[in-house]
């Protein structure tokens, strides 16, 4: 009985820190919701594995398309927030500021990257185990819209570069 209860608390514990993560995007979509137009989707594992099923259909032998199959089998969940401004106004500098430190300092995110391409911005931070992905955010600023994308996954580094590779060479 001692062991069931120090799992439960275990898992309850490692709930708690996913939702912490979430909780930090819910609020800065929230804080949008009366001033612009915004979205949530959200994917899980089943419907992941549904689109890698689907892939299994195409006789082509497509290299591009076995490789977003293994891709879509190791995204365990996917959440994207949009927030389109409709009244012309964008999001702020500050509060996009303040949500990359929240996800450094408050949430021990790392920054994998920082593209900037045509007046677009996309910010790229990981959170995951030595050679792991584990989490995902993706900060899309562009023009008027501003994306979030979250995902979880069981991906290596390794396998997202042989992906880079694969793509960069067709």
């Amino acid at each position: 009985m001692k062991s069931l209860i120090i799992a439960a608390c275990c898992f309850a514990l490692s709930a708690t820190s996913a939702k912490a993560q979430d909780k930090c995007l819910r609020e800065f979509r929230n804080k949008y919701r009366g001033s612009a137009e915004t979205h949530t989707i959200a994917l899980g594992s089943f419907s992941m594995k549904m689109a890698g099923w689907c892939l299994s259909f195409d006789d082509s032998g497509d290299a591009d398309a076995k490789a977003v199959k293994h891709l879509l089998k190791n995204v365990r969940r996917v959440k994207v927030y949009t927030i389109t401004n409709v009244n012309g106004t964008t999001v702020k500098n500050e509060d996009i500021e303040q949500l990359k430190n929240n996800l450094e300092q408050k949430e021990h995110f790392d920054v994998l990257m920082e593209v900037r391409d045509k007046g677009s911005l996309v910010h790229v931070f990981n959170k995951g185990k030595d050679d792991e992905l584990g989490k995902v955010v993706m900060l899309v600023q562009d023009g008027n819209d501003f994306t979030i994308v979250n995902l979880e996954t069981n991906l290596k580094i390794a396998e997202i570069n042989s992906l880079i590779h694969q793509f960069a060479s067709n």
